[in-house]
């Protein structure tokens, strides 16, 4: 999907942390997102669940999950899933900007997540879910306002609840907690959301390490996966991208792994670790990463090392 740059890059796209948008800015990607969900699938024929542009995304995340997560290629995998999500906005929804990306770190050194802007239900992606009143299953705790609210955007992929597995109609939603269990009346604890996990001083442990391997353990498995895991709902399980603010999160992650990268030669070639979760294939630069249907031609590790060489060219408005 991606179409290939000039190897010089000279004059990258820049993607802007959410709060540096205008407020038109906003509403255009909203729209493009809300495009991408309402349009009909083009992968997939034989899987009933997959039924929207979205799904193709959603289904391949999900179907590749242990080939993506801890694993050597989590990094420059999201990297081409998050780019592709881009191009998809531009090319099937007519969509003029670029990827946005949401630094949680402001949040968390405020510890003030729970009133992150992008939970503005006018000008950001809406809030926490909400008891509906409803008996009816997947439909008992919805996002009731903002963009992603409408019912028209019922989901078709995954199941919020981690327990029951399989695909279930349900409504968009999300569970913000701090991982401290439920209050007394039975609600989610929420306090600061776990803000210790992915402030600015976690952040500078990770820049601070001198390997991939180390750096991107770390990445993936303290503030990558909190994010996850504080928002929860459709945010928790491997059809995550179910959630819009995936590609934002995502974004931030893939803009950490560049700031590591620093433009320096040596950085933007390390690459280690394994193919496999139980470490017995070595992982290569020169290895394809998996897509399943979603493109026509597997990518290499080593075309997406650079933002800005091979079929990329960006960068981020802060490093």
């Amino acid at each position: 999907m991606a179409a290939a740059t000039s190897a010089l890059c000279s004059n990258p796209a820049v993607r802007k942390e959410w709060r540096e948008l205008t407020d038109t800015e906003k509403a255009e990607y909203l729209r493009a997102a809300v495009c991408l969900r309402e349009l009909p699938k083009a992968k997939y024929a034989e899987i009933d669940a997959v039924t929207t542009r979205m799904d193709d995304l959603v289904y391949t995340h999900y179907a590749l999950n242990t080939e993506i997560h801890f694993v050597a290629t989590f990094l420059p995998w999201h990297r081409w899933y998050v780019k592709l999500h881009e191009d998809l906005l531009r090319t099937e929804c007519g969509f003029n900007g670029t990827q946005p990306y949401w630094d949680w770190s402001i949040e968390a050194d405020a510890k003030d997540m729970p009133n992150s802007p992008l939970f503005d239900p006018v000008t950001g992606f809406g809030g926490n879910g909400k008891s509906t009143g409803s008996n009816e299953p997947g439909f008992q705790r919805c996002v009731v306002d903002g963009p992603f609210a409408n019912t028209n955007l019922t989901l078709g992929m995954g199941w919020p609840n981690l327990n029951d597995p399989g695909d279930r109609l349900h409504c968009f939603t999300r569970a913000f907690n701090g991982g401290e269990g439920n209050d007394e009346n039975g609600d989610l604890i929420i306090g600061d959301m776990q803000s210790s996990a992915y402030n600015s001083k976690v952040m500078n442990t990770i820049y601070g390490f001198e390997k991939f391997s180390e750096m991107a353990n770390m990445l993936e498995g303290l503030p990558h996966a909190q994010i996850h895991s504080i928002i929860f709902g459709d945010m928790g399980p491997a059809t995550s991208p179910n959630e819009p603010l995936f590609f934002l999160h995502h974004g931030n992650v893939d803009r950490a792994w560049a700031k590591w990268q620093g433009r320096n030669a040596t950085r933007l070639a390390d690459y280690s670790g394994f193919q496999d979760r139980n470490k017995v294939i070595a992982a290569s630069i020169n290895d394809a990463m998996p897509i399943l249907e979603l493109d026509d031609t597997e990518p290499i590790v080593r075309d997406y090392m650079d933002i800005q060489g091979g079929p990329l060219c960006y960068t981020y408005s802060s490093m």
